[in-house]
């Protein structure tokens, strides 16, 4: 006894020793005859829910042990538990201070609680992040044509998008050609190549490589301007299924299985449904700005526990830890619109922020050129209860010499109201990328002070939504530019159902008349019909009366009638909308002067060996194929596109790019031999990328025949026939011996022919080269 004793004592000591690596390993158990004695099956109970199940509560050197799989079952993590085995059976321990155990003799039952942390953690996302499907090799070329003439002037233009891609690899191009018709003198015309690219897209990687023309990315204190060269970084802002900025995550624990709640503001945002634990909320949630959250988390008992969370959603806050970035260098070009050629000095310029809490994203700028080096810094600051805060600031030395710009400003954006403020101050010689000393090159491209108030408020009594806003722009003297100082209110509300009203009163100084006041009327009769009237203290007047719809084909058109500084005006315009392109036409008249023009915008794209015409590849498009189906309804989103061309064929254009798209047809159009397999696919594209996309349609037969047995003798009415084993679908022999199947497919078909409860035969259907209309004799063997 005393042996055993001093075993007891050294594997105590052992196990304090141990105690982290302890309840990950299972160790071995010392079994005893009163160990044995002291097992017990009972009813388990865990956090007051009956589990449905019966388990072994084990005693062993007075600690009590439960079989360890019927944990797991129970959303328990295994590895947070001390464990011992006995027969090849893991038993976890339950004797540890935190963890309740009642024994209830009489009804036989285990009830156990036991803490969340023993449980396994849940991380609540959104669906995982689906990846672009890459298209294959194909183009598209863009056309817009516009021409206009009237009493006093006449011109015409055409533009041109030329795209190629294949897989992640794009080429653009894209070109202006122009033409004035003068009276008085030499008719002006000109070509202009305003842009031409070559795109890498990296959809894992969230980032994109561009060589050839490129558009700075904005920073908040630089202006954007173009250049060529490359580019090379994310492209966050362009990922409609990427949630970048500071989504706020909810942590919570629940005992037993429950239903979390997530209300902002009073509206519900979220709900689901979540496993005993603790969990992270972490959902990409349609808010923003500064709001108050209630999680309230209900289990299957009826029990409600609400936690308030002050939150704040703003798009300048990336998520923590994520970085946007970007990289460039190359010639910057001036007059892009005008001059096809017009590069100029060399640069290199990057771009860098980083999320560093959910609160905080800092982040910097850095630009060189032969005659500039400057360089910026960015502070993104959400503060508690308040708002958004933002101090960016930059140095610049050029040979205008040293200067710097710094930019403050404040956001406030609430359920009932918006404030903001912005200033920026520019000193005399700053410079940045891209910006033309002007002056005879003294440089006061800028205004001394920039700056911006607003504030907005909704469901005010009376006056409805109501919006203040002023703007400031203010010069140093020598730049021998007037001060600008914008002042507007304005006021909209619903007057009765479907009428709303909006008036609004602006002033500026330094303009030829200093204020303004208009008045606006709106009216909408269904979805496809409203009227708008608009007045202002100007003597200026106008109804127009319109039909719009969303539909991809048809005719939407506008009517109106007005008065102008005494005159009477009136126009007519419509969009004629096909699947080929869309056509605008418009008549205006102004007392006796008139003006027309046309506008045609279209596109022709090329997928596989099929060449079409198709609206605007503004977005990403497809070619959809329904095998030998013409005439037959194509949907984009359940939204009607049009008809399949003789071929089944139709290009489909506005698929939003990074998002589900989905594309259908109505296959109660199809003939009622054919089969389709589905009516209904989604894709989720890149950007004015083209992709097949095919619906098989396989072509069946409807076939008669007769059944006779290896004497010829007709089997009996009423035998029974299963085609190809399908037990679901059984044909009986009719009162005249002819049995018709539909929608066989041009195959070796096996027929089962139950005669009798105890004869059956089997015969072969060969429609692979019979074409043969008339009733067939097939023999039963």
């Amino acid at each position: 006894m005393g042996k055993r004793k001093y075993k007891l004592v050294f594997l105590a000591v052992m196990v304090l020793l141990h105690t982290e690596q302890a309840k990950a390993e299972v160790l071995p158990l010392p079994i005893t005859q009163q160990d044995q004695q002291d097992d017990v099956i009972l009813g388990l109970w865990i956090n007051g829910v009956d589990q449905g199940q019966d388990a072994v509560l084990m005693i062993s050197d007075h600690k009590k042990y439960i079989e360890c799989p019927i944990l797991k079952n129970s959303f328990m993590d295994l590895n947070k538990f001390q464990q011992i085995m006995k027969s090849e059976i893991a038993y976890c321990l339950l004797s540890e201070n935190d963890i309740q155990i009642e024994q209830d003799i009489d009804a036989q039952l285990l009830k156990i609680t036991i803490p969340t942390h023993y449980m396994r953690s849940q991380n609540i996302e959104n669906s995982a992040l689906q990846i672009p499907s890459l298209p294959g090799l194909g183009g598209f070329l863009n056309y817009n044509v516009f021409y206009q003439s009237g009493d006093y002037s006449e011109q015409a233009n055409a533009t041109t998008d030329i795209g190629i891609f294949w897989k992640n690899t794009f080429f653009n191009s894209n070109h202006i050609f122009r033409k004035n018709y003068l009276q008085d003198e030499q008719n002006f015309q000109s070509h202009t190549r305003l842009n031409t690219s070559l795109t890498f897209e990296f959809p894992k990687k969230f980032t994109t490589l561009q060589l050839g023309d490129n558009v700075s990315t904005p920073t908040g204190i630089t202006q954007s301007y173009y250049f060529g060269g490359f580019r090379w970084g994310t492209n966050y802002t362009s990922r409609p299924d990427f949630v970048y900025w500071n989504t706020p995550s909810f942590q919570g624990s629940a005992l037993v299985p429950s239903t979390v709640d997530l209300i902002i503001n009073g509206n519900k945002a979220y709900n689901t449904k979540i496993n005993p634990g603790e969990f992270n909320l972490n959902n990409h949630i349609n808010f923003r700005g500064l709001g108050q959250a209630e999680m309230i988390v209900e289990d299957i008992m009826g029990n409600k526990t609400v936690q308030n969370i002050p939150i704040f959603v703003n798009e300048r806050l990336l998520k923590k830890g994520l970085n946007d970035y970007s990289l460039s260098a190359g010639k910057l070009r001036y007059n892009f619109s005008e001059d096809s050629d017009d590069y100029r000095e060399w640069f290199g310029s990057a771009y860098f922020r980083r999320g560093v809490t959910e609160k905080t994203t800092l982040g910097s700028v850095l630009d060189v050129s032969k005659d500039l080096k400057s360089v910026g810094l960015l502070w993104s600051q959400y503060l508690y209860k308040l708002g958004l805060f933002e101090l960016n600031s930059a140095y610049s030395d050029s040979k205008k010499g040293e200067g710097y710009t710094v930019s403050t400003e404040f956001k406030r954006d609430t359920e009932k109201y918006s404030v903001g403020i912005k200033s920026q101050y520019y000193s005399d010689d700053f410079n940045m990328l891209g910006m033309e000393d002007n002056l005879n090159g003294q440089g006061y491209y800028f205004p001394e002070r920039e700056n911006l108030v607003y504030i907005s408020k909704s469901n005010i009594p009376v006056l409805g939504n109501l919006s203040l806003s002023y703007v400031e722009q203010k010069y140093r003297p020598i730049a021998e530019r007037d001060d600008k100082k914008i002042f507007s209110i304005r006021s909209s509300r619903n007057l009765f159902e479907n009428l709303n009203m909006s008036l609004g009163v602006s002033y500026e100084t330094g303009s030829e008349k200093d204020h303004r006041v208009d008045l606006s009327l709106s009216y909408r009769f269904n979805d496809k019909h409203s009227a708008y009237y608009n007045q202002t203290d100007n003597d200026s007047s106008n109804l127009t009366i319109i039909r719009n719809t969303s539909n991809a084909v048809g005719v939407d058109y506008a009517v109106g009638a007005g008065r102008v500084h005494g005159e009477n005006t009136g126009n007519i315009s419509t969009r004629i909308k096909t699947k080929a392109a869309d056509l605008d036409l418009q008549y205006l008249q102004t007392g006796d002067s008139q003006r027309y023009s046309a506008n045609l915008m279209g596109a022709v794209a090329w997928l596989g060996n099929s060449f079409g015409l198709s609206k605007l590849v503004n977005n990403g498009f497809s070619l959809v194929k329904i095998t030998e189906s013409p005439n037959i309804d194509v949907y984009r989103n359940d939204l009607f596109i049009g008809k399949t061309n003789k071929n089944g064929e139709i290009f489909i254009h506005d698929l939003i790019p990074y998002t589900n798209q989905h594309l259908s047809f109505n296959e109660n159009q199809l003939e009622i031999e054919n089969k389709v397999e589905t009516a209904r696919k989604t894709i989720m594209p890149l950007n004015k990328r083209g992709y097949i996309v095919d619906f098989p349609v396989v072509h069946t037969r409807e076939v008669s025949f007769k059944l006779v047995d290896e004497k010829g003798e007709l089997l009996p009415q009423g035998s029974q026939i299963i085609v190809d084993q399908n037990q679901d679908d059984i044909y009986p022999i009719s009162s005249d011996y002819i049995v018709t199947l539909y929608g066989l497919t041009h195959d070796m078909h096996i027929l089962d022919i139950k005669v009798s409860e105890n004869e059956s035969c089997k015969a072969y259907l060969d429609l692979k080269n019979n074409e043969n209309t008339q009733p067939l004799t097939l023999i039963c063997k």
